[in-house]
């Protein structure tokens, strides 16, 4: 899969949809470039299934790999991404009582 680019994310997932007939292995991996990745986790999507995945470390960087668990089979995956970015809002003045007892 393409790498994304999730530094300015403040929320963001992936949502793996397996639309063969093979179990599919996706793999989760972050990093700090766009080049070096680290594992982050794993799953097993069924026939048919989907599994909604977040990283549960957080790098600049983050791509999904999928592989058949079955060597000699192929499958397909569709899979969606999506993000929700920061914002910048603007600055609010509070004033807090102090109370005397």
């Amino acid at each position: 899969m393409p790498t994304q680019d999730t530094a300015s994310d403040l929320v963001f997932s992936y949502a793996v949809i397996n639309r063969g007939k093979y179990a599919a292995v996706v793999r989760l991996e972050v990093g700090p470039n766009g080049v070096d990745f680290a594992h982050d986790y794993e799953v097993v999507v069924e026939p048919g299934g989907m599994n909604i995945m977040i990283p549960s470390k957080f790098m600049h960087f983050t791509r999904v790999s999928v592989r058949s668990q079955q060597p000699d089979r192929t499958t397909v995956i569709q899979v969606y991404f999506q993000a929700q970015q920061a914002k910048m809002t603007s600055v609010h003045e509070f004033h807090f009582l102090k109370e005397n007892r």
